[in-house]
């Protein structure tokens, strides 16, 4: 389990859930480096709050997030902004922050949007009469980990393209690991560095990932 998260994580109850045992590896670190609570002061209830993660959910300020209307990546997130009270008006029809703003490019015509990113995300191109604002909110680092876990474990799971990027810079024999992705994002980052994914989850959420790897094994 090569996510950041706690062993009562998302992740990792969907695994168990599935009859795995999950052995704990996470190869990044997240760290709130900002609530993004003055960006999101300037949002009206019309305007638009943009959250592509769960833990970008968890980590903006929540009384001012409450105040938009807010657009997320996939029914995970869908599910964590709702539990915290946001008012989730769009979910995007794709699996990452790319083809969310290309929702938005046609949903917004007016307005402000907000998108509290990582350190590691690009802000998006603008679009006329919008005035977009994009602070980083967390950052996200290469952790270093175990590499001799390769020796106990049947397959990875691999939850985001940042999470192969880590694995392939620490040196590890990666063709040595089942590589399980979580969506054609995360797949297409791992034949980049010339590998190929063990398997892609039928659908881009945790529920999906962990039965297919439950199935294959």
């Amino acid at each position: 389990m090569t996510r950041d998260e706690g062993s009562d994580g998302p992740l990792s109850t969907a695994l168990r859930n599935a009859g795995l045992s999950v052995v704990h590896e996470p190869v990044l670190a997240r760290q709130v480096v900002n609530d993004a609570s003055n960006a999101l002061r300037q949002l009206k209830p019309g305007d638009w709050l943009v959250l592509t993660s769960v833990y970008a959910i968890e980590a903006v300020a929540r009384e001012p997030a409450r105040v938009p209307r807010v657009a997320v990546v996939g029914e995970v997130s869908r599910t964590a902004a709702v539990a915290r009270g946001f008012r989730v008006e769009h979910v995007s029809s794709g699996v990452n922050a790319v083809s969310l703003f290309d929702d938005l490019r046609t949903l917004v015509t007016t307005g402000r949007v907000c998108y509290p990113r990582s350190s590691r995300t690009k802000s998006p191109d603008t679009w006329a009469d919008v005035e977009l604002t994009s602070p980083v909110l967390y950052e996200t680092l290469p952790r270093a980990f175990d590499k001799t876990v390769v020796s106990r474990i049947d397959a990875a799971c691999i939850a985001s393209p940042s999470a192969v990027d880590a694995m392939n810079a620490s040196g590890i024999n990666m063709s040595a690991i089942r590589l399980a992705s979580i969506g054609p994002t995360t797949s297409a980052r791992v034949r980049a560095v010339k590998l190929k994914p063990w398997l892609e989850a039928p659908h881009s959420n945790f529920a999906s990932l962990a039965a297919a790897i439950a199935e294959r094994l």
